[in-house]
């Protein structure tokens, strides 16, 4: 039952190198050429599906690491992620103070900012990811009984409807609900959580087995209706990335490109460059942690340091995607070597 599962650490090596990237390229999105733009937001969906690769993992590793002891269970998950939750808010929150004049949009500090910031994860965009796993871990012990299938139906069913009501009402120029709260919505992720603890409740791998003809069907379909969404909704917001993410034909594409990534780890996890990928999904979280920080220092050797904020590069910022990978990389190994300091700060 403890074995370590290899496929996993593949996909979360794919997925954490995936997410460099892309934070990296879509800095400063609204400043690229609009055939650019175009270009990634045809290829935009492709990389976003690794976000529901996180919530399986951890909800198939939260049932078989679960014993029955609810206080001790979510005691641990909160020992684990809160120190370095606060420790690299923290962070973020002294660079966007310390360099308001540089960046686009000063932070606004004050105690009702902070506290809201703190407590939703929004000093630190990305940090929406340990918002919601942390709700689900609370609620792990409350619904380890239950019958998952049914809650999976359920929240299938509100993962639609939620990216349906933040997207469908900007073809109408209108707003209802914002990005930084869809993001934050667990019942928008809540179904991939339980498909997690539902495969290993069951034991049935779906990695193991090839996808069946409609779960490519589904995979294409999805990915041309994600595709076709992105470029004909009004762009009301500067949060570009939201758009590659947050619709309802992306939610289906989730859907069906889960299984069709556990597949494909499971196919190269003999092969010998699966040991790079699977070294980034040991450090995962590291990367997670640390990696806007280095994206932005990598940016500023190459921007005049006044216009890091304000201009974009396509060539520049692919490659500062694969300097922060192997920088973030590096940085988490080398903490680890001294286990008491990395406890914390990862």
């Amino acid at each position: 039952m403890d074995e370590r599962i290899k496929e996993f650490d593949l996909l979360k090596g794919f997925g954490i190198l995936t997410v460099v990237f892309f934070h990296a390229i879509f800095y400063n999105f609204q400043t690229y050429d609009e055939k650019i733009q175009n270009v990634l937001y045809f290829f935009g969906p492709l990389g976003t599906p690794v976000v529901v690769i996180f919530f399986f993992v951890s909800g198939f590793l939260a049932y078989r690491s679960y014993k029955r002891s609810p206080s001790h269970f979510v005691s641990k998950k909160l020992k684990t992620f809160l120190p370095p939750y606060f420790l690299w808010s923290t962070i973020y929150l002294l660079i966007q103070v310390g360099l308001s004049n540089y960046l686009s949009g000063s932070y606004q500090l004050s105690v009702p900012n902070l506290i809201y910031g703190y407590l939703f994860a929004t000093i630190y965009l990305p940090f929406y990811f340990i918002f919601v796993l942390l709700i689900f871990y609370v609620l792990t012990p409350f619904i380890f009984k239950t019958n998952l299938k049914h809650l999976m139906a359920f929240s299938l069913i509100t993962g639609l409807f939620f990216t349906a009501l933040y997207y469908i009402p900007q073809y109408w120029n209108y707003s209802i609900v914002n990005s930084t709260i869809t993001y934050r919505n667990p019942l928008i992720w809540a179904f991939f959580y339980l498909w997690g603890m539902y495969v290993a409740q069951n034991g049935d791998f779906l990695w193991l087995k090839k996808p069946s003809f409609w779960v490519w069907i589904g995979f294409l379909l999805s990915y041309a209706g994600s595709v076709a969404m992105i470029i004909t909704v009004p762009k009301l917001l500067q949060d570009y990335e939201s758009y590659s993410a947050l619709g309802p034909f992306e939610y289906l594409f989730y859907c069906f490109s889960l299984p069709v990534f556990l597949w494909v780890s499971h196919l190269v996890k003999e092969k010998r460059y699966s040991g790079v990928l699977a070294l980034f999904g040991n450090h995962s979280f590291d990367i997670y942690a640390d990696h806007i920080l280095i994206i932005g220092l990598t940016f500023a050797a190459f921007f005049p340091f006044a216009d890091v904020s304000k201009g974009a590069n396509l060539y520049i910022q692919i490659f500062a995607g694969f300097v922060s990978s192997l920088v973030a990389l590096g940085v988490g190994i080398f903490i680890k070597r001294f286990p008491k300091i990395y406890n914390v700060i990862y």
